[in-house]
């Protein structure tokens, strides 16, 4: 039977702690059969252990965002390390760099996403990267690194996307592909080989077509999907076997 994965979700996050056995629900009713759950925080990690339904299988996923860097001294990035080392770990992210926000600490930054991407070399786990605003660096960094990952919520250009494919990284898209003006996202989309190829939501941002506004949520990602299998003109259940695949491949499943 071939379903749908969402190969990054934050149902851990506040926004569903009021209804989370609902969203659960539906997104069992939805076909969303597998997905990891990323937590950026050791509390929101220890409560994604938790989480479970009986027709769904989740992962779970730990990594320093880069929004949070300012905190990490070597006491927390220890407390990180450990859980990282855990088989319940599957891998570490989402890391990276993001530029948006915050321009005034890049080095310490920087030193956190190497700090992290060298245990993810020691550990063979594979990384989440979330580059925003600062994809140059982003891309100088991996370069240097000897990782396997994907580039979370793509949101460059396809000639970009081509360099991580390069360096034997995956690309997943997200709820923005099904947007309007997604001119840009699906030129990534033709670009990208379906063997390379991940979707996730992002829950509770980036919500899809026709859902935009909402809440996003773990059963949304179909809309996603779909999508993408319109675009290349693939069979939905084509493009579901192949993403199975992919996530296995890539999270060693």
């Amino acid at each position: 039977m071939m379903y749908w994965i969402d190969s990054h979700c934050h149902i851990n996050d506040e926004a569903f702690k009021d209804d989370l056995n609902e969203v659960l629900n539906r997104m069992a009713e939805g076909n969303i059969l597998e997905a990891m759950i990323i937590s950026s925080y050791i509390e929101d990690y220890e409560f994604a252990k938790t989480i479970g339904h009986e027709k769904i299988s989740f992962k779970r996923s730990l990594g320093i965002y880069p929004g949070d860097v300012d905190d990490v001294d070597e006491k927390l990035f220890e407390e990180f390390e450990r859980r990282f080392k855990e088989d319940d770990c599957k891998a570490i992210g989402e890391i990276g760099l993001d530029y948006h926000w915050r321009k005034d600490n890049i080095e310490k930054q920087k030193k956190v996403f190497e700090d992290q991407l060298a245990l993810a070399k020691e550990l063979q786990k594979p990384v989440i990267i979330h580059s925003r605003d600062a994809i140059d660096d982003t891309y100088e960094i991996l370069s240097r690194y000897d990782v396997k990952g994907v580039m979370h919520c793509y949101s460059d250009d396809a000639k970009m996307a081509l360099k991580f494919l390069d360096l034997g990284f995956y690309i997943s898209m997200a709820g923005p592909v099904t947007w309007k003006k997604a001119v840009k996202e699906l030129e990534v989309v033709h670009t990208v080989p379906l063997n390379r190829l991940l979707i996730e939501t992002d829950c509770p941002y980036l919500a899809p077509s026709p859902m935009r506004g909402k809440r996003n949520e773990p059963s949304f990602v179909a809309y996603t999907g779909e999508k993408i299998a319109n675009e290349l003109g693939v069979e939905t259940a084509e493009l579901q076997k192949q993403l199975i695949e992919n996530y296995h491949t890539l999270f060693g499943l």
